[in-house]
């Protein structure tokens, strides 16, 4: 499906006054039936939409999911941590949605699982270069080795490049990213060497040691175990992907209803579309118990818990 025929989609769908919205099925197409949903004070819930972008409520005010966002590799780079015996860390992040968020987990999370942060700091998405020098200076003065780095793949790039300058790429220091960075880091490497002499370059293949790269991957392609899944869950209900945000969307229409000291004028409202704030994330938080227990939602209407 191209994106034209998504909006004409979704405009169709909400033309048949529907009072809730499922999907879509991936970041991008959500975005903008999420952008339509909240102007139009109709709650939408995604099962598939894990892009940070979708925590700002400013735009998204009607929008929750399902699915844990990326800030949950969090969870996975510390838990690899305490795997390895490593309990002094350090935070490096983009002061941005995604980085912001991806500390402030850090930071619970840590204190849960007697882990240290040592050092943290962030980086201006302004006036960047400049700032990532400064930023690894302050944060390996601090004495971290063991340093999580949160933002998107480009600032990634970025800072990897100017930690092979500083000479920070070695046996003394482990460097947890977010995602899949080494094109993007290449790419960078191969425009420094560009316009310079043999003994200043950066040999790629030779000097990004130590990193270790965390992602959500939705497709394990060539995997037996993962075949084999795929084989079973083909001959499920495909409807069945969205039964989480079906119920929990279900129960928290019943839950209004119910609370409500007018049950008929309060079912109209919902009908007919009328319920405004009374349908932001928080409306459903209904203790719905998920595969992995009951799923709360934050105020930006994302998955805390489940």
């Amino acid at each position: 499906m191209s994106i034209t025929n998504a909006v004409y989609s979704s405009v169709t769908l909400l033309q048949q006054g529907v009072i809730g919205v499922i999907g879509d099925i991936s970041s991008s197409w959500t975005s903008l039936s999420a952008l339509m949903t909240s102007t139009l004070e109709i709650p939408q819930c995604s099962f598939t939409a894990n892009a940070i972008g979708f925590s700002d409520k400013t735009q998204y005010k009607y929008f929750f999911r399902t699915i844990p966002t990326q800030v949950i590799i969090a969870d996975v780079m510390l838990a690899f941590a305490a795997n390895q015996g490593w309990n002094k860390l350090g935070v490096l992040y983009t002061d941005d949605p995604l980085g912001q968020q991806f500390y402030q987990r850090a930071l619970i999370q840590a204190s849960t699982m007697d882990l240290h942060i040592l050092q943290s700091q962030a980086l201006s998405t302004s006036g960047f270069q400049e700032d990532v020098d400064n930023a690894l200076k302050n944060i390996t003065m601090g004495g971290a080795r063991i340093i999580m780095v949160a933002a998107t793949v480009k600032p990634q790039s970025q800072i990897m490049l100017q930690a092979a300058r500083l000479g920070l790429i070695n046996k003394d220091y482990v460097w947890l990213m977010m995602g899949d960075a080494t094109d993007e880091i290449q790419t960078q490497v191969d425009l420094y060497n560009e316009n310079r002499t043999h003994l200043n370059q950066i040999d790629y293949s030779t000097s990004y040691q130590g990193l270790f790269l965390f992602d959500q991957w939705l497709s394990l392609d060539g995997y037996p175990p993962f075949e084999a899944f795929l084989d079973q869950w083909a001959s499920l209900d495909p409807q069945a992907l969205a039964y989480s945000c079906m119920m929990i969307m279900a129960e928290g229409f019943r839950k209004l209803i119910i609370d409500s000291e007018n049950r008929t004028s309060k079912l109209s409202k919902l009908s007919t579309g009328n319920l405004g704030s009374e349908m932001l994330p928080s409306a459903f938080n209904v203790g719905y118990v998920g595969p992995e227990g009951a799923m709360t939602f934050d105020s930006n209407g994302d998955l805390t818990t489940g």
